[in-house]
């Protein structure tokens, strides 16, 4: 239902008032008519989203026995009516039992708070239609005099709940949730109502919008902290001066949208179609990620049902958070002359097989990378000298893998290599490996124009996976 088009009626005219005029309840009843509608429509103008749930809470015990009991419902309906229950309606129920429901023949059932429409004699308990009751009011004093007291009724909304998937036209009705039964009894589904802030969904619980959407903000700075603190030098202190690494290129890409959405998401008056925006600010932020998929095609905010289109967002934002690994160390080579390249390894990693990646100048390529890594010396430092003299290239190279590019947070096509260690007869005729932990790792290559602009180290976290 569009509060916009199903619900707004042509706007009835202002009262014309005149000195002399016999005045009767007629002409109070059409003014107040005038101008809740009034209100009602601007607010609309405002805000099309202006109705809604605001807060309610449910009897677990009974709902488990398939009762649906309210202890609280407040709500705006789709004209503008304002629900405060309990309030003035204590102690009447609003409940409906559904526990004679065979729920092996109804997968789930929705429950509605309805109202009837407002029509010609709305206050009237003749027929069947009946929008107000007339309840007695208290003792009011003139407010000019605080005197002369009388008794002053009041007009009180007849509220029921009905179950189905729709409400007869001649109801103002606002879907509140839906229930499915199994063998443990009845319980909640997934459905969150047309809602006027996200902290009316707390009574789904850890399942709720807004509780969903802190776990996916808990989620990314957690993430967005793993990416960042991995990255270090060539000495094993933390640099965040430079954006050259993948992992904190996706770092400062997921943060991005995060202070704006956060802002939001912490305050439960925030309006769903606000943070529909955030997040969907958020999925772009995502998708820019290296490496990351095209992002959904995320439809227009549904107040009917809203949660759809949160789920496919955060879906997806969750899959690519999955994909984005801190299961490597980032570590920079330190520009030694013309050509070479070299970096400090720490102590205690295994030096089998390295993955580098080679950053390109304008216009070089795959061809031009591989080429000049290929005539490379790879050695530790002190063996650098001894490939030159016998003309020998070292440590051996091939290109990545794509799964072992993905698992670094590169896209596909990344310079990315994998060295292979190997062994060489040193001088005193001894086996010594071509490239040792704790030592100096060295790529030292022709001092022409496919020299790379930079070239990156990445090694396995203790503790991460095997690599593909």
């Amino acid at each position: 239902m569009n509060a916009t088009v199903d619900t707004l009626d042509t706007l009835p005219e202002p009262v014309s008032w005149s000195e002399g005029m016999l005045l009767s309840p007629h002409h109070f009843q059409q003014n107040d008519i005038y101008w809740n509608n009034l209100l009602h429509r601007r607010m609309v103008m405002l805000q099309p989203h202006a109705w809604g749930v605001l807060d309610m809470a449910l009897d677990p015990t009974e709902l488990s026995k398939g009762r649906v009991v309210f202890q609280r419902l407040r709500c705006v309906m789709t004209d503008g009516l304002v629900i405060d229950y309990p309030g003035h309606f204590a102690p009447a129920a609003l409940s409906l039992d559904l526990s004679g429901t065979d729920w092996n023949q109804q997968k789930q059932v929705r429950v509605h708070l309805r109202v009837p429409v407002r029509g010609k004699g709305a206050a009237s308990d003749i027929g069947d239609m009946q929008r107000y009751t007339i309840e007695r009011g208290n003792l009011e004093a003139d407010e000019n005099t605080g005197k002369d007291e009388i008794v002053v009724d009041r007009m009180r909304p007849k509220l029921s709940l009905a179950a189905g998937d729709n409400v007869a036209k001649s109801y103002c009705s606002v879907p509140l949730l839906e229930l499915y039964g199994d063998s443990r009894g009845v319980h909640l589904a997934p459905f969150h109502p047309p809602m006027l802030n996200v902290g009316a969904s707390a009574f789904q619980g850890e399942t709720g919008l807004q509780r969903s959407l802190a776990a996916l903000s808990e989620l990314l700075w957690k993430k967005y902290r793993e990416l960042l603190g991995v990255r270090l030098d060539d000495r094993g202190q933390p640099r965040l001066d430079s954006e050259s690494s993948a992992q904190v290129q996706a770092a400062r890409h997921l943060v991005m949208a995060m202070p704006t959405f956060d802002v939001m998401l912490q305050s439960p008056n925030t309006h769903p179609a606000d943070l529909y925006l955030g997040l969907s600010q958020l999925v772009g932020f995502v998708a820019a990620t290296p490496g990351a998929p095209p992002p959904p095609v995320l439809g227009a905010y549904d107040h009917d049902d809203c949660m759809p289109g949160f789920t496919r967002a955060i879906a997806y934002v969750r899959d690519q958070l999955n994909r984005l690994n801190a299961n490597f160390r980032v570590l920079e080579f330190q520009r030694v002359g013309a050509s070479g390249f070299r970096i400090q390894l720490p102590r205690g990693i295994d030096t089998g097989k390295l993955l580098i990646e080679l950053s390109p100048r304008a216009g070089q390529n795959a061809a031009t990378m591989s080429q000049w890594l290929g005539s490379a010396r790879i050695a530790n430092e002190e063996l650098i000298y001894l490939l030159v003299r016998r003309r020998y290239p070292g440590a051996t190279i091939k290109e990545a893998t794509p799964p072992q590019v993905a698992a670094i947070n590169l896209r596909p096509g990344a310079f990315v290599y994998e060295v292979a260690n190997a062994t060489i007869e040193g001088e005193d005729g001894a086996a010594r490996p071509l490239i040792s932990e704790g030592h100096t790792f060295t790529i030292l290559g022709e001092p022409d124009e496919h020299v790379p602009a930079a070239i990156t180290l990445y090694l396995p976290r203790e503790g991460a996976p095997a690599r593909p």
